[in-house]
């Protein structure tokens, strides 16, 4: 008997959509927007941060390193309250050991710049709609999804800017730790993130919204594992590139010797190997120009259109 309801219930839905197509032939009404976004970015990852060693999330940002993030949106509702979302990103990261008051980062005396320019695409969950019959002009949203990245850590040496990944300041590439593999500068991101939008009556769609990106990777900084013996540079590269690699893979203020019976051990690791960098696109104002545009119902999406409900 309660198959019986059940099937009944689901062909009445299904002649009930047919019947609107046919009949009917409402469209739906969707929206699609694109503009651009203007915020700060900030690092999460194994230097500089507060003065506590690796809180989450928004919680380890240091104000001070915070810099400029401009980036690209576009949003196409798919059905009434989801959309796709395409973003592209800009900005430069800074990390800064000295700007903390945690004793061990302190110690460590490491610091970098990297840009960072991202690509992502994500599902957008908004609880109003800026079209249909019930549209309203506010809308809080949550939204999540995937994207790539190109980044490529700095560290000043002579007062100039030296890339760090062809250097192996961890030892990566040199043969006496085959283990150490030299990281690639492009890794996925999972943005998560949330905002609130209000719609002018000129089509203008202001915003604001803050995400935060976790990584495939622990090397946006460059740190990752332990310090590596630098005589074996001598060994292998030239010795002016030798002595930059050696200096820029421990400027620690007291550089733990080689032969101490603690190297090699957790006590001397550089960073945090368990927890991959993140970063945070934050206090991002969104500026886009909603379009209204009318799509045929399917048998599909007449279950979902608003405006087809009386």
């Amino acid at each position: 008997m309660l198959k019986k309801v059940v099937f009944t219930s689901w062909l009445t839905v299904l002649l009930h959509c047919l019947l609107v197509t046919q009949l009917h032939g409402q469209p739906v009404t969707l929206s699609r927007e694109f503009g651009a976004n203007l915020g700060f970015s900030s690092f999460l990852g194994d230097l500089g941060g507060s003065n506590d060693i690796g809180r989450p999330f928004f919680w380890d940002i240091d104000p001070e390193i915070t810099r400029p993030a401009i980036g690209f949106v576009f949003r196409q509702e798919i059905i009434p309250r989801t959309a796709f979302r395409f973003n592209a990103y800009a900005s430069m990261l800074r990390a800064n050991d000295a700007l903390t008051q945690n004793e061990w980062r302190n110690w460590r005396n490491m610091s970098m710049r990297t840009p960072i320019v991202e690509a992502s695409a994500m599902l957008e969950l908004s609880l109003n709609r800026f079209t249909g019959m019930k549209k309203k002009r506010w809308t809080p949203y949550i939204y999540g999804g995937v994207g790539a990245f190109y980044f490529n850590p700095q560290a000043k040496y002579n007062n100039e800017w030296v890339d760090l990944q062809p250097l192996g300041t961890e030892g990566q590439g040199l043969p006496e730790y085959p283990d150490r593999k030299k990281y690639s500068r492009i890794a996925v991101c999972f943005p998560i993130g949330a905002g609130f939008r209000i719609l002018t009556y000129n089509n203008w769609v202001m915003g604001f919204e803050m995400a935060s990106r976790f990584t495939t990777t622990d090397y946006i900084d460059d740190v990752s594992t332990y310090y590596p013996n630098p005589d074996y540079y001598f060994l292998h590269y030239e010795l002016e590139q030798a002595i930059m690699a050696a200096a820029l893979s421990n400027p620690s203020v007291t550089p733990v010797p080689v032969d101490h019976p603690l190297w090699g051990t957790p006590e001397t690791l550089k960073g945090d190997p368990t927890n991959n960098d993140s970063y945070i696109f934050g206090g991002m104002l969104t500026f886009t120009y909603h379009i209204e545009f009318k799509r045929k119902v399917n048998n599909i999406r007449c279950y979902f259109d608003e405006d087809n409900k009386r």
